[in-house]
């Protein structure tokens, strides 16, 4: 089975994110049913000198740093492809959340474990409410990742 992933899809106007956050809405309700964007495992950031918006989600490595990293082995790969993060395993270090080359692993405040994205079981809620629709659902032989890569690290 191939892996499956949220990736975000850039196109020009209008089909670009418009930094709504919606889609931070609609995580945080589906994994705490509030909303709190602090609680989404999707984040939009902002670059302002570029004057873009652009969502930042678990890329469901091929080969995680975040799950060699971690001293207590509480991040493991699912079948699925998905990281899962065992909160009674998790120490709160987060050697995980600073090895994400995507910033894409972080630990809420009032909280010790990290929280990473997990596909909502594969049913991406984030995918399903983006009123834009550049957030989608795809497989890696669908995928461009090393092109999405060059384009994530050429904004940073």
């Amino acid at each position: 089975m191939a892996l499956k992933r949220v990736v975000f899809q850039e196109g020009d106007f209008p089909s670009q994110c418009t930094g709504c956050r919606i889609c931070e809405l609609v995580c945080s309700f589906t994994h705490y049913k509030i909303f709190n964007p602090s609680l989404s495992r999707i984040k939009v950031i902002t670059d302002e000198s570029k004057l873009i918006d652009f969502p930042v989600t678990c890329r469901h490595c091929s080969d995680p740093t975040c799950i060699s990293v971690c001293p207590t082995q509480a991040i493991r790969r699912k079948n699925e492809g998905v990281n899962q993060i065992d909160k009674e395993l998790c120490v709160g270090c987060g050697e995980c959340a600073s090895a994400c080359p995507f910033g894409a692993i972080f630990i809420p405040m009032d909280e010790q474990a990290p929280i990473s994205c997990d596909l909502c079981g594969g049913e991406p809620q984030c995918v399903t409410y983006c009123p834009r629709k550049v957030l989608i659902f795809t497989s890696d032989e669908e995928d461009t990742s090393q092109e999405d890569e060059e384009v994530y690290h050429s904004r940073g």
